[in-house]
């Protein structure tokens, strides 16, 4: 003998979840969804200020490359120098780059003025 039970009639809680989630992607054009714990600005602050600290450090230790390289292999070090640097740079342009275009939309003006 089956047992069914008699609750059909109430919604899915997983399919609404799963719903809402489709609708909080689609959004917006620029991907930031309002119930998320950080807004834009803040995560470019954050890249922003990591991507400073990345370059510096790599700045600091720029001193002693040749002996690494000598250590490790030229090929090796200054790739990896390479990319550190490139992955650096562009974490601090892209938040510097937020910043900016927030800037301008609060002070309206759209750019270079000739």
């Amino acid at each position: 003998m089956a047992v069914r039970s008699a609750d059909h009639s109430r919604p899915d809680p997983i399919a609404d979840q799963r719903a809402a989630v489709g609708r909080a992607r689609n959004a917006g054009d620029d991907g930031w969804d309002p119930n998320s714990e950080l807004s834009e600005t803040s995560k470019a602050v954050i890249a922003s200020v990591f991507g400073l600290g990345l370059l510096i450090a790599a700045f600091a230790v720029i001193g002693r490359l040749g002996g690494w390289a000598e250590d490790y292999g030229t090929i090796l070090v200054y790739l990896a120098f390479f990319l550190w640097m490139s992955i650096a740079g562009r974490l601090f342009w892209w938040g510097a780059d937020k910043l900016i275009a927030t800037v301008r939309k609060k002070s309206g003006t759209s750019g270079d003025r000739r």
